[in-house]
């Protein structure tokens, strides 16, 4: 997905507030990289990407119309900083049956990601 859906102050904001740090896995993620062919596979994996917690897919679907679905979808308390690893992992699944899935701590990470978006931007 293009990065064209956010903009860029809102996603380095996003960034600083998570410390760039998986909310799933925990892992530190790396960020700039122009030309990720100079990067391994396992380096491609860390890459810092932006979830959306509620998919995208039940936005649309939730949404009164366009206008309020491009707004919830830009909502930081609905996003969050993951490793380019979780993100292609969980796709458009509920975090509830990604995490039952691939036997994450789904408590855990509501914990984290609710520490996260109390955090003032």
């Amino acid at each position: 997905m293009s990065n064209s859906w956010i903009g860029k102050l809102a996603r380095q904001a996003l960034y600083r507030r998570d410390d760039l740090v998986c909310c799933y896995c925990g892992i530190t993620c790396i960020t700039g990289i122009a030309d990720s062919r100079v990067l391994t596979p396992q380096e491609k994996k860390t890459v810092a990407t932006l979830d959306h917690i509620v998919p995208q897919k039940e936005l649309a679907e939730s949404a009164r119309n366009d206008k309020e679905f491009f707004e919830l979808r830009r909502d930081p308390k609905n996003l969050v900083v993951v490793c380019m690893g979780c993100n292609s992992s969980k796709q458009h699944t509920t975090l509830y049956v990604w995490c039952n899935k691939t036997h994450k701590n789904y408590a855990k990470i509501l914990a984290e990601i609710s520490r996260r978006i109390q955090i003032v931007l």
